[in-house]
């Protein structure tokens, strides 16, 4: 194992929010999962595998959890079930089982596309189905991610909705600096000074250009991989600005990262963007409907209405920027399945899915199998059983409840959260690992039920109070 400079950075983070307390690692924590490109460690009995920050930092947000007596049964507690925490649980549990035992049973079966190191490089290629590093890695990140979920759940039902909402806050603001500093930097010759965030082991494409705009990629590998976490954060922040938490700044916030999306000149963040506004505007209409919308609603429903009228005044006035816009539209949308990247992708979905056909629907276990779609990722890594398991969890953090407390609000921007990453996920994930980012949302999302389960017995205790006065108001008459 080798240590990078930023693994030194990150170990000494640690140990700041191991002395300060779960809210202080949890900041470190939030912060680190926009270092997408780095590498605090290096594994050469892994193929040379990259440890990145964010997963050496979830080790002592665990430990700061689990040194104090309250947080570390509150995250016991996460499991429980029929709640979300027991579902997510589950899915992980066999994830991780079909990691070890699926490459195993089908063996050279069928062929997987999976990424290869060798002297000549990094590389995704067509190989027998066997059992490979990647099955050990992606495990460890699935199990990240539930250690993560545990995590925030405890904060969550420890009274600190505030403390993460500011942190994701925070990493918003620092996710936009950073995509301000990539495309500069770039422009100035100067990206140089963004390399010691870009070291691990992963295929770089941070100098790409589309029509002439840089593809924004902060300190991620791609635009696709940048466009991943800016929409998580972008529902997010847009959740809490429509309903009514610190207006300012998060509708500042959804504002610029709405237009760092459209500027990524990603066709993920163009996708899955289009299909959050799109339920969003379900959502917003459907209160109008009900005479449930609030001004905040009504502005979304006007300022999303005033883009047709925007692109006519564009066609109408400003031809030529109206041509530069068809022709990044035809480069990044349109053409992109004719492009070798959409080719690429193409064929590692048709193989995803012949290896799901060649194991029964049994999948050829979590790592085996890379794809560009997260559906296809889990049908051709976990099966059927794995597609129905997710479909489940996800839906077991669904509320309608009415919003009674702040708490309620963050989870909800939470569960919207998880919707708007499920959809990007959906249009280009490589693999079935969501990432520490959707664990986080959904453990806001999910916290909701124990707050519901929390608030029942108040509230019955409540109304048998009032009867009882009532009563004895009626004996007394």
């Amino acid at each position: 194992m080798t240590i990078e400079v930023i693994g030194a950075l990150a170990v000494l983070a640690g140990f700041w929010g191991l002395w300060r307390g779960p809210v202080a690692a949890f900041w470190v924590l939030a912060l680190s999962t926009l270092l997408g490109a780095a590498a605090a460690f290096k594994l050469p009995a892994l193929g040379d595998a990259s440890v990145p920050p964010a997963l050496v930092l979830t080790g002592f947000f665990a430990l700061s959890v689990v040194l104090r007596t309250r947080m570390r049964v509150a995250a016991i507690e996460s499991l429980t079930t029929p709640g979300p925490g027991f579902w997510i649980l589950f899915f992980s549990v066999y994830a991780v089982v079909s990691a070890y035992f699926m490459p195993r049973l089908f063996q050279g079966l069928t062929y997987a596309y999976s990424l290869a190191r060798n002297d000549a490089g990094i590389g995704i290629v067509s190989l027998p189905l066997r059992p490979r590093a990647s099955n050990a890695t992606q495990a460890a990140y699935l199990v990240a991610n539930l250690v993560c979920f545990m995590g925030v759940w405890a904060l969550m039902v420890r009274g600190e909705a505030k403390a993460i909402t500011n942190a994701l806050l925070a990493s918003a603001a620092a996710l936009l600096f950073f995509a301000v500093a990539d495309v500069v930097t770039h422009y100035t010759g100067t990206a140089f000074l963004l390399s010691w965030l870009r070291n691990a082991n992963y295929r770089m494409l941070e100098a790409g250009e589309i029509g002439g705009l840089k593809r924004i990629v902060g300190t991620f590998t791609e635009a696709g991989a940048y466009s991943y976490a800016a929409l998580g954060l972008y529902a997010f922040s847009l959740s809490l600005w429509l309903d009514g938490f610190s207006t300012r700044l998060t509708g500042a916030l959804s504002l610029l990262l709405a237009i760092s999306l459209l500027l990524s000149t990603s066709t993920t963040a163009y996708g899955s963007f289009a299909i959050f506004t799109v339920l969003m505007l379900f959502g917003a209409l459907l209160k109008l409907g009900r005479c449930q919308a609030t001004k905040r609603d009504c502005g979304y429903l006007a300022i999303v209405s005033l883009i047709p009228v925007l692109l006519l005044a564009v066609v109408m006035f400003m031809p030529s920027v109206w041509s530069a816009l068809t022709d990044l539209f035809d480069a990044t949308v349109s053409n992109k399945l004719a492009s070798q990247s959409g080719i690429e992708r193409m064929r590692w979905n048709h193989h995803a899915l012949q290896s799901f056909q060649d194991t029964s629907g049994f999948g050829a276990g979590l790592g085996s199998v890379r794809s560009s779609s997260f559906v296809v990722a889990l049908l051709a890594n976990l099966g059927v059983l794995g597609l129905i398991l997710f479909v489940v969890t996800l839906a077991s953090a669904f509320s309608t409840s009415r919003l009674v407390s702040f708490e309620d609000v963050v989870a909800r921007a939470g569960f919207r959260a998880c919707i708007a990453l499920t959809g990007a996920a959906c249009i280009s994930a490589a693999g079935v690992d969501l990432g520490l980012v959707f664990a986080i949302f959904f453990a806001l999302a999910a916290s909701r039920w124990k707050l519901r389960a929390r608030v029942a017995p108040e509230q019955a205790e409540s109304s048998a109070l009032v009867g009882a006065h009532h009563f004895k108001l009626q004996g007394a008459q």
